[in-house]
């Protein structure tokens, strides 16, 4: 409407179209509130959405760190299997080559004292034969 139009209207046509404005002001204003109450849900669920996957990627780091460190523990594991079966190979060869030495040494030993004893016989039957 003009300007011209407007001041032709009456007093009581003016107040219908005021009241009628302010009908559809209301009416906008609560579409406006409904509208914002809408996007402020969406904005609720796209940060519970993002919580979520924030919250799954530390969950995921979590496990990597887990899996991570369980196959430290294995790896670790494995060497000190490795160290503990080399040295315990070690420890037996030089404990079978000390127990071939010692029994050498013994058989030395005991042929030394066979030695000794045919000696001693030897000489026992010739003072004995010598003496009778």
């Amino acid at each position: 409407m003009t300007d011209k139009e407007f001041k032709r209207l009456s007093r009581a046509q003016l107040i219908e179209i005021i009241y009628q404005l302010q009908l559809q002001i209301d009416k906008l204003n609560e579409e406006k509130q409904a509208l914002e109450n809408e996007l402020e849900d969406k904005r609720l669920r796209l940060q519970s959405a993002g919580n979520i996957a924030e919250a799954a990627l530390e969950i995921n780091d979590c496990f990597r760190s887990a899996q991570n460190a369980a196959e430290q523990y294995l790896n670790e594991i494995k060497a000190i299997r490795e160290e503990t079966d080399t040295e315990r190979q070690r420890i037996l060869k030089e404990a079978k080559a000390e127990a071939e030495a010692i029994i050498a040494g013994a058989k030395n030993t005991q042929g030394d004292y066979d030695s000794a004893i045919d000696a001693i016989l030897k000489e026992y039957k010739q003072s004995h034969s010598d003496n009778g």
